[in-house]
């Protein structure tokens, strides 16, 4: 009608759709997938396709005279865990991980921390000599050890010029414990460096301004914020030493059973391949 207003109405704005979450999901995994498809190729045939052929070895069913024949059956896996015997090396091996993870933790944790907070000249020697032991091979770490440890070793020599008792280190467990943490100690320095290294000092600085001592800047920011160094650093330690060969074999030698061992010996002694196999896999 003349001479009326028309009502003002908002225009309506219109918005294109988003795009789908999966499409976006799927472009922003391409490049990593892109990236990881080398070590992919790399790990299926030469990792996972021989797991995968040991445990299907560990359903056969063994024949004396090394031979073994293709079936479907748990009798290796019940005979290991029905075993006491086996159990107890089991146990042992557990034991020994656990004893080396908290002996290289113990041991690692200050030099680390030195590494971490030390602004010398010489902390690039202190890290040299950290990471001259991988440079050498395990097996010649341990003869080194077994030289150190025997019965007529230095440090049995050492005890008797002072004239007290020698005591027993090789092909026991003690000196497997020792050698392992010897091997085993770089991991862990270099693990728990790089957490402490990213660690504020200003934080360290702010305990010691308001009264505390070292303990107090140790148990108040150093040890909680290195938690994450400390589990990384005991998990890798413990896994590497619950499947060591070398180092049990040598310095144990045939008194320290541990799971490693008892795979070798099955496999190569006794050609018992399923068990074996399933040893492996219950490890």
């Amino acid at each position: 009608m003349a001479g009326e207003r028309v009502p003002h109405h908002p225009a309506v704005v219109t918005t294109r759709p988003s795009p789908r979450p999966a499409r976006r999901s799927k472009s922003r995994w391409l490049p990593w997938a892109t990236l990881m498809l080398p070590s992919a190729l790399l790990l299926v045939p030469f990792f996972f396709a021989p797991l995968a052929i040991m445990l299907v070895y560990s359903f056969h069913r063994f024949i004396p005279g090394g031979r073994q024949e293709p079936a479907l059956i748990l009798d290796n896996y019940w005979r290991f865990v029905s075993d006491s015997f086996y159990r107890g090396i089991l146990v042992d091996t557990l034991l020994m991980g656990a004893a080396v993870t908290g002996l290289a933790l113990v041991l690692s944790y200050p030099l680390a921390y030195t590494l971490a907070r030390s602004r010398s000249r010489w902390k690039g020697l202190l890290t040299v000599i950290v990471l001259i032991p991988l440079m050498t091979s395990v097996v010649v770490r341990s003869y080194g050890w077994m030289i150190l440890l025997a019965n007529n070793g230095v440090i049995n020599t050492l005890l008797a010029a002072l004239q007290l008792p020698r005591t027993q280190l090789m092909f026991n467990f003690t000196g497997t414990v020792i050698g392992l943490t010897e091997v085993l100690m770089p991991f862990m320095v270099l693990t728990l460096s790089g957490v402490i290294q990213q660690i504020d000092p200003d934080l360290e600085d702010s305990v010691r301004s308001l009264g505390g001592g070292s303990w107090h800047v140790f148990r108040d920011v150093i040890l909680p914020l290195s938690l994450p160094g400390v589990a990384a650093g005991s998990l890798l330690v413990f896994v590497l030493s619950v499947s060591a060969f070398a180092t049990p074999k040598l310095i144990g030698g045939a008194r320290t059973k541990v799971m490693a061992t008892i795979v070798y010996d099955q496999a190569t002694a006794v050609l018992n391949w399923p068990f074996a196999a399933a040893r492996a896999w219950v490890r």
